[in-house]
């Protein structure tokens, strides 16, 4: 990423390395609206032990499906409710082994570049086993690599940028509570164009 070039901007990189100290293991969710999100948040999160929860279609996605199965990341199928079960099990025994999780909690790509509906299950593993949530804005990157593009076709560098926020503890508070306020922090670091409409 470095040598092309695709590597964003970063703010907040000093809230991860202050958080890393803690020896702690924490759930990561951002906005998703392109597949170049995917290495944004592997380079973001930096050489640590971190594992993605994706959906199952993309083990069909060359190299990339290769890369998520011999990886052990957890795939999904959202049509299933026991693989749902068994996801949920997967991501909470892996927090508590203090392994990084990171998942997109619209479940897909935004088409229309707005942030969309959250679905609950990276915040139910974060508030069953007491860990903190990371919350990451990326803007921008569509702009390089629109959700049907499955290249980039225009250097990230200067065009994209993740903003990290605060870690959300999950702890003395519901998981609809904690659910709000990582929605919250990701739409205060999204620019206009790609906050939901109201």
């Amino acid at each position: 990423m470095f040598l092309t070039r695709a590597h964003p901007r970063m703010e907040g990189k000093e809230k991860l390395l202050e958080f890393y100290k803690q020896n702690r293991a924490a759930m990561f969710v951002s906005n998703h609206n392109s597949w170049h999100d995917i290495p944004i948040v592997g380079h973001t999160i930096g050489w640590r032990n971190y594992k993605i929860v994706a959906k199952k279609e993309l083990g069909k996605v060359p190299i990339l499906g290769k890369a998520i199965k011999i990886g052990g990341h957890i795939m999904v199928d959202r049509t299933n409710r026991r693989s749902q079960f068994r996801t949920l099990k997967a991501g909470i025994d892996f927090l508590k082994r203090n392994v990084m999780l990171c998942t997109f909690p619209e479940g897909t790509r935004s088409k229309s570049g707005r942030l969309g509906n959250f679905k609950n299950g990276a915040f139910k593993m974060a508030h069953k086993v007491g860990a903190p949530v990371i919350p990451m804005s990326i803007v921008g990157a569509a702009k390089c690599m629109p959700y049907y593009w499955v290249m980039p076709f225009r250097a990230p560098w200067n065009v994209c940028k993740v903003i990290v926020h605060d870690p959300i503890e999950s702890k003395d508070i519901t998981e609809a509570e904690l659910a709000t306020k990582v929605r919250d922090a990701i739409i205060s670091g999204l620019p206009d164009e790609q906050k939901p409409l109201k």
